[in-house]
């Protein structure tokens, strides 16, 4: 490695090389005159340092020693730094774990950085490095490795399938695990922010990518409607050209093979309305330096009814809750009830059925807010009431936890039961309010259906985006489930109570095992601003040279050259003293 130069303008010294070359090539200073005799002359030896013509360079040891000398002192001048073969800071590193570092294959930003870490990790192994994935939520990847080769082995957990990146979160992190000692590095295939990377300190960026033209899809949805299925794809040509692929869908009777042709940067929306029954549906466009977003597989629409019984006497009441159940097309007709809404105090309910409770006070009042909702709660999802009036009573207390409340009013609370079944308490008199003609009264309504239904032993969707969390009911308590990815790994996931939480962290499809059942679920690469890569570059921005670096990892040598040059000259001046000693 060569040596650090602190003052790389002391490098002109060595012009005084050349002006002592001189002075030895021009030594005959005086002429030659020619005399008839020697006798009275004192010095009778031929003046060989006179002379105006330039004589063959006579270099002899002191003319070395002089040369050598001033070499010396230039080099010490310029105060040269070694670098210590292993580095004294620890290195973070934020890998870019988005999708479009695959991009190119053999030539993907990804394979690039790997080989660019290797060779840096060999010439500089640092005294421990800690590897922080950038997806979309940082995450660290393995252990702080003290050798190479246990870094090198960390990256094999490096696979790049994430939606997107959060280089930002990961940085702070990385920042937080190193400590103020450590060096930063990013690693990936974009620029900078402008302005976020100083030319010296402790942050670096590596940037490998390079512009490619993509087509890709950006948008796929598949819904349930009573007609059957409904799907609808986006195609995104990506591209500063226009670009023409072919869509290819199957199974072949769905909608079989076309052709599409798209400006730059132009986005086409496709429709297709399937039959009810239809199978999976699988749709692809031609090969290009980025596959992942080229195949979408759209599983059918999970349609999971709950089954609603209304026992409200009520009439006004029973009307407008009958209506909001069926706009809902949650509710399934006959069957045993799993969700029942009622206004009666004793009630013959099945066990496993969820219950809602209407209470009418006769001593009550119409509350204009301001409301107090419990946000965290699913019921009061895109709940607003605003400009509702809700009329209810306040005698005696309400049982459950609160979620929504007049003041210190309790007008709707949650009460959980220990076998995980669920009554809502809600106080209404229909006569004082105007909720049940408001907006809000078919949102509640809903997310009483949606969260019954996604208690029910099923997923609550079959098809979601890569990086996406769903959520697996069960129909009994279990302690694991198993998840086979599309590449064949089997995960075992923990189970709290009847549910699980799966995240889709692999594009295609995935099956979930508990027991005797067997779930499946596709996932799919959508995500426009991975899959437009006309804005990567590859570069290097900012180094590790700042102070503190120079402190510890360099060892400067200018002393060391100034005692050389010393020993030189003291050689010297014991040549010349004994030259002169030796005259005549």
């Amino acid at each position: 490695m060569l040596p650090l130069l602190t003052h790389p303008l002391a490098l002109i010294g060595l012009a005084a090389l050349p002006a002592l070359v001189a002075i030895y090539l021009l030594r005959n200073r005086f002429r030659r005159q020619p005399v008839s005799s020697l006798m009275l002359w004192l010095q009778v030896r031929e003046a060989r340092q006179g002379g105006t013509r330039l004589r063959p360079l006579h270099a002899p040891l002191l003319f070395f020693l002089e040369a050598l000398a001033l070499l010396l002192l230039v080099l010490a001048a310029v105060d040269p730094q070694f670098h210590l073969r292993a580095s004294a800071r620890p290195l973070v590193v934020v890998l870019d774990d988005s999708f479009s570092m695959t991009a190119g294959g053999d030539d993907s930003p990804r394979r690039h950085a790997l080989a660019a870490l290797r060779d840096e990790l060999r010439k500089r192994p640092p005294s421990s490095i800690r590897f922080v994935l950038a997806g979309e939520r940082p995450q660290v990847l393995g252990d702080a490795s003290r050798t190479t080769a246990e870094a090198l082995d960390a990256l094999d957990g490096w696979r790049c399938r994430a939606p997107s990146s959060a280089l930002d979160d990961a940085l702070s992190l990385a920042a937080e695990l190193g400590g103020d000692l450590a060096l930063l590095l990013v690693v990936t295939d974009r620029a900078p922010p402008e302005g976020t990377v100083p030319e010296h300190g402790r942050l670096a960026w590596w940037a490998f990518g390079s512009p490619r033209s993509n087509l890709a899809f950006v948008a796929a949805a598949r819904t349930a409607s009573d007609a059957g299925d409904r799907v609808f794809l986006e195609v995104a040509n990506l591209s500063r050209e226009p670009r023409t692929t072919a869509l290819t869908i199957e199974p072949p009777e769905l909608a079989g093979r076309s052709t599409l042709t798209l400006d730059a940067g132009e986005t086409r929306r496709i429709i297709l309305q399937l039959k009810p029954g239809a199978p999976a549906l699988r749709a692809r466009l031609d090969d290009d330096d980025l596959p992942l977003d080229n195949e979408v597989s759209l599983l059918p629409a999970l349609r999971n009814p709950v089954a609603v019984d209304v026992r409200v006497t009520n009439k006004g009441l029973r009307e407008v809750l009958e209506r909001a159940v069926r706009s809902s097309r949650r509710a399934a007709p006959g069957g045993p009830p799993e969700l029942v809404f009622t206004d009666r105090e004793e009630e013959d309910v099945p066990d496993s059925a969820w219950v809602v409770r209407f209470h009418a006070d006769k001593q009550a009042e119409a509350y204009t807010g301001p409301f107090v909702l419990d946000r965290s709660h699913p019921l009061t999802d895109g709940v607003s009431l605003r400009g509702a009036i809700w009329g209810a009573g306040k005698e005696g207390p309400v049982e459950g936890a609160p979620l929504v409340m007049a003041g210190n009013v309790v007008l709707l609370s949650d009460v959980a039961g220990s076998d995980g079944r669920h009554e809502l308490r809600w106080r209404l008199r229909p006569d004082l309010s105007n909720l049940q003609h408001t907006t809000d009264w078919p949102i509640l309504i809903w997310n009483v259906l949606d969260w019954r239904a996604r208690d029910l032993p099923s997923l609550d969707r079959s098809s979601v985006r890569l990086g996406e969390t769903l959520l697996l009911s069960l129909p009994s308590p279990q302690e694991r489930v198993q998840l086979v990815t599309p590449s064949g790994e089997v995960k075992s996931l923990p189970v709290h109570g009847k549910q699980v939480r799966l995240r889709a962290e692999e594009v295609g499809k995935h099956e979930v095992k508990a027991g005797d059942e067997t779930w499946s679920f596709a996932c799919n690469a959508l995500r426009r601003e991975e899959s437009d890569l006309r804005n990567c570059i590859s570069g290097r921005w900012g180094d590790w040279l700042d102070d503190t670096t120079r402190r510890l990892e360099y060892r400067p040598v200018a002393w060391a050259l100034l005692l050389v040059a010393l020993a030189v000259l003291a050689l010297h001046l014991y040549l010349v003293a004994r030259e002169r000693r030796a005259r005549p």
